[in-house]
């Protein structure tokens, strides 16, 4: 939530690379980048804002990768990584850009809550009536 809030107050920056080599991400260079530029001083919300758009296009690049490999068309995009409205925002325009629906939570959030509500649902439902063969 730190880094996302530098990366707001930040102007827009080049991404850092991330790239993508056969749907795999080589998250090094990315890694690298932000480590030389703190290294440098460059400002922390500058390095935050080119980090947060260079792990949204890695991500883009690898899911549509992946879609047009298999045939797919629409990704979820949840867990509590998504509560970061920067890198959802970038990611989901990125996608639909390459023509590939995005769904994300919209009443239950995308982290742990929403497990807990998932786990609650199950309980209510009552015991399993199957269980694996031993």
């Amino acid at each position: 939530m730190w880094l996302e809030w530098l990366a707001r107050a930040a102007p827009e920056a080049e991404p850092y690379p991330c790239p993508v080599h056969g749907g795999e991400i080589d998250w090094r260079p990315l890694l690298r980048a932000t480590v030389e530029d703190r290294a440098r001083g460059r400002d922390p919300g500058e390095i935050s804002r080119a980090f947060h758009a260079g792990l949204a296009d890695g991500l883009a690049n690898a899911t549509e990768a992946l879609c047009r490999a298999n045939g797919v068309g629409r990704v979820v995009a949840s867990g509590g990584v998504m509560q970061n409205g920067l890198l959802l925002d970038r990611l989901v325009a990125s996608l639909e850009g390459f023509g590939i629906e995005v769904l994300i939570n919209h009443v239950v959030p995308p982290n742990d809550g929403g497990i807990s509500l998932g786990q609650a649902a199950l309980g209510a439902l009552g015991p399993c009536t199957s269980s694996p063969s031993r």
